[in-house]
């Protein structure tokens, strides 16, 4: 799977519901349909997130820029995607993210906000930030 010149790819969990509900949002705000959107699993076999070493594809989303045009080139991930997300999604794009960029308490609550809702995504079965409950009952035998 290649994904087209003019268009951004966005990886996601599609088997988290958090993550599912992130995608679907971020579709709606994408008024222009600059975002195709691709499950984490198919992104890696397609060769999409060559650059993120295995172990870390499963702990955020991706975005991965066209082949040309989008300022930057390659694969963005997580918190460090959400301001180039910002840029696509903003009718204002490039002038919103830069005010955000050069706010640092914009930048603290944003980076807040995301850690808050990627530990949403912790609780996924395929998270590799998930781990297993400690019950009582295996402690005091």
């Amino acid at each position: 799977m290649s994904h087209p010149a003019e268009r951004y790819v966005l990886a996601y969990d599609d088997s988290c519901g958090p993550c599912s509900s992130f995608k679907a949002i971020v579709g709606f705000l994408d008024a222009r349909r600059r975002i195709e959107f691709v499950p984490l699993e198919k992104a890696a076999e397609s060769e999409l997130l060559q650059g993120i070493p295995p172990a870390a594809r499963l702990a955020s989303f991706h975005l991965v820029a066209p082949s040309s045009g989008a300022g930057w080139k390659g694969v963005v991930s997580g918190q460090e995607a959400v301001l180039p997300l910002l840029r696509l999604l903003s009718p204002s794009g490039a002038v919103s993210s830069n005010v955000l960029a050069r706010i640092p308490r914009l930048q603290a609550a944003l980076a807040f906000s995301y850690s808050a809702l990627s530990r949403l995504h912790r609780g996924c079965p395929t998270s590799l930030d998930r781990r297993p409950a400690r019950s009582a009952f295996a402690e005091s035998g």
